[in-house]
């Protein structure tokens, strides 16, 4: 028994048969050479802690001339050190598989099961939990006029401006294309207070090409700029796609009034 398990019980506790079982997979994730890599290590970390087993069991007929005790700590020192590798890799292949591979925020399924989640407590305890959803302004116009590598690029700026203001409770995630989502732990004002920080703060980086962008209203030179709809649980709601789809319209008004606003 090493740090509370037994050598059997690791046969158990291996996260790639998790992984296998898991619903939260994307189909084409598993095409990632980072997670198949991670995956083939994880099986040599099974065959390695099998291979301590046979050397536990041959204790006693140690050619060596070693005393139990001796090997038996040895073994158990070496068992100690492939559980923390076991668990350290099995904690980047969790977030390999919860992460958006270009922008390195969550991706769309994750967001949908802590949106399911936190729905459900508000369900059962009440609550207040917001939803921000989020499209780049003219993002199909900057990708035709610079090409797809810099329209990435301008994904993954728009991806770390967004985590950097975000709270630490916020959930931030690419949901699909150009737009993004943020679940929020506070009330409607709270979260619009958030959503126009989020705007001010896209609509005054620099990024390159921006200049070219279509002039919207007020604009005296083109810029890059974001438009935010804003929904608040209510008590009403009965499903988890109600609060998002409740967002997604007040997105869609504020890409009809001119965008680079919130609307809520």
């Amino acid at each position: 028994m090493v740090s509370g398990y037994s050598s059997l019980g690791l046969e158990g506790k291996v996260f790639y048969e998790f992984v296998q079982r898991s619903p939260d997979l994307e189909t084409k994730a598993w095409k990632n050479p980072d997670r198949n890599r991670l995956e083939r290590e994880l099986i040599q970390a099974r065959l390695e802690i099998n291979i301590l087993k046979t050397q536990l069991e041959a204790v006693l007929t140690d050619p060596a001339g070693r005393s139990a005790a001796e090997i038996l700590r040895e073994a158990a020192f070496q068992q100690a050190v492939l559980i923390a590798e076991l668990r350290e890799k099995e904690e980047l292949l969790r977030n390999l598989v919860i992460t958006d591979g270009l922008t390195g925020l969550y991706n769309h399924r994750y967001f949908q099961q802590r949106l399911k989640e936190e729905f459900e407590r508000l369900k059962r305890y009440s609550g207040v939990s917001s939803v921000i959803m989020i499209d780049i302004d003219n993002f199909k116009f900057y990708n035709d006029t610079h090409g797809h590598p810099a329209g990435d690029k301008v994904l993954k700026t728009v991806a770390d401006l967004l985590r950097h203001k975000a709270r630490h409770s916020d959930i931030v995630a690419r949901y699909g294309g150009e737009e993004f989502a943020v679940l929020c732990h506070g009330g409607l004002d709270e979260t619009v207070k958030v959503a126009e920080r989020f705007r001010r703060e896209i609509e005054i980086a620099v990024i390159p090409g921006q200049e070219r962008q279509p002039l919207l209203d007020g604009q005296t030179h083109g810029s890059l700029t974001i438009c935010l709809g804003v929904a608040a649980y209510e008590t009403a709601m009965t499903e988890p796609g109600e609060l998002v789809e409740k967002a997604d319209m007040k997105l869609y008004q504020a890409k009809n009034a001119g965008r680079n606003r919130v609307v809520y």
